[in-house]
């Protein structure tokens, strides 16, 4: 299960989101369920990042949000978005037929 999550900051609050964002994927790269956490910033819209989490599994992705540190970076999101946050949530469709078809 691929996740993509896009957060845009206040301003004012970029660099704290920068902050919170490496925290939450440091905290995230011990869950066994999790294959892979990438945290992106856009390079046309500075101050936008785009989290790319690739979990085991749909159950992976569940215990991932009951984790203390996603709870915590959930309450702080109202103070550090300019927009609300936007999930996107993927299962592959052409995965297998090619080695670079994986994420």
């Amino acid at each position: 299960m691929i996740v993509t999550a896009i957060f845009e900051a206040k301003a004012g609050k970029v660099d704290e989101l920068r902050k919170q964002l490496h925290n939450g994927a440091s905290e995230s790269w011990k869950e066994p369920g999790v294959k892979s956490y990438a945290v992106h910033e856009l390079i046309d819209r500075p101050g936008v990042f785009m989290n790319i989490e690739v979990y085991a599994d749909e159950a992976a992705f569940k215990s991932h949000l009951e984790t203390p540190h996603v709870k915590a970076f959930i309450g702080m999101l109202d103070e550090l978005l300019a927009n609300p946050l936007t999930v996107y949530q993927g299962s592959p469709v052409f995965a297998g037929q090619n080695p670079k078809s994986a994420i």
